[in-house]
């Protein structure tokens, strides 16, 4: 599997809240190397990868160990769930990927059941209804949404969702940040 040094090398950057100044001053190369890196019209040595690693407080690892391709598949036959009391049911879609950035679901909600209100700081939801019907609420609006149907929401606005059918309704659900545990570098 090929993987963009430089796509890392930034989003660790900026995960760590650094300038190219920065990181250049703590990595010891120049600012506009890194800039190209991150491009990826410069490719940095074992050595560089090094400095760079040391200066985002991480591991070279983290840019050129390929994730293990059990990691990358969530098989039908040996599905995860997540272990929570719940009358919803929450099989995790998601790989455990370096440097993840969201999470996803595939839920199966049993009739009459609400889901909380949710509201984030920052951050996407995205529900594609597989089967059923529910109601969703997204701040004061109301609506119906039925198999097929798709509901892009940003996260700072309250939002929660109801199954009032007679048969469960199954959504898939995809949002950011990362809410679910993995991904991190050491994966």
């Amino acid at each position: 599997m090929e993987r963009s040094v430089g796509a890392l090398l930034k989003a660790k950057r900026l995960e760590k809240k650094m300038t190219l100044q920065e990181l250049s001053e703590k990595a010891e190369l120049s600012a506009s190397f890194i800039s190209q890196a991150e491009r990826g019209k410069a490719t940095p040595s074992v050595v560089s990868l090094i400095n760079i690693a040391r200066a985002l407080d991480t591991d070279i690892a983290y840019f050129i160990s390929p994730p293990a391709p059990a990691t990358l598949v969530s098989r039908a036959d040996d599905p995860q769930y997540l272990n929570i009391d719940s009358p919803i049911t929450y099989r995790v879609l998601n790989a455990s990927i370096p440097n993840q950035r969201l999470s996803a679901l595939l839920m199966d909600i049993p009739p009459g059941v609400e889901l909380p209100a949710v509201h984030r700081e920052e951050g996407e939801d995205i529900f594609f209804v597989l089967k059923g019907n529910l109601e969703q609420h997204v701040g004061d609006k109301r609506f119906t949404v039925s198999a097929g149907d798709c509901v892009h929401i940003n996260s700072q606005i309250d939002h929660d969702m109801v199954n009032h059918g007679k048969s469960n309704a199954t959504i898939i659900w995809v949002g950011t940040p990362k809410l679910l545990p993995g991904g991190d570098e050491e994966s």
